[in-house]
């Protein structure tokens, strides 16, 4: 079984998403579905067909996030080392190539939100740095192929 991590914040997150999924399919879709049929010919209504549709969708997806939420695994700052790139970190790094600066905060699945800088630790970027120390030169192999990044500052992520 896989192992997914979290932070605390993303966990609770989670936790809340599985349960408004829950209330929209025992609520809403349930409404859906008793109004669609009673229009009559299930095996023709267009209606039904799409309610029927739209909660297995829903189910899959509860399905999922349930799954990850029973492997889930929550790491708290106190778990992680200070000085190495984890989970849990905000880290600046330069791209060697042409010494642009950026920052990123790695963290769970459900937390990613690349506008805001915030990438998930299974990232070909986050894998990459894992485990490297503020100094290091790394070359990370991302899908447009290899790029060398230096980390220069690691810190514990704040929201």
């Amino acid at each position: 079984m896989q192992v997914y991590y979290f932070t605390e914040k993303g966990y609770e997150k989670l936790r809340q998403e599985i349960e408004a999924l829950e209330k929209y399919l025992k609520n809403e879709i349930a409404q859906e579905i008793g109004k669609a049929r009673e229009h009559g010919d299930l095996r023709e209504n267009a209606e039904y067909e799409a309610a029927k549709n739209k909660q297995a969708n829903t189910m899959a997806k509860l399905g999922t996030l349930q799954e990850r939420f029973q492997s889930a695994r929550v790491i708290r700052k106190e778990d992680l080392p200070a000085d190495i790139v984890t989970l849990g970190k905000t880290i600046k790094i330069e791209k060697v190539s042409s010494g642009e600066i950026i920052s990123y905060s790695i963290l769970g699945d459900g937390e990613t939100d690349i506008e805001k800088g915030i990438i998930s630790y299974q990232s070909p970027l986050a894998r990459g740095l894992m485990k490297h120390r503020e100094g290091d030169t790394v070359m990370v192999q991302l899908p447009r192929g290899p790029e060398e990044f230096k980390v220069l500052k690691i810190q514990y992520y704040e929201d």
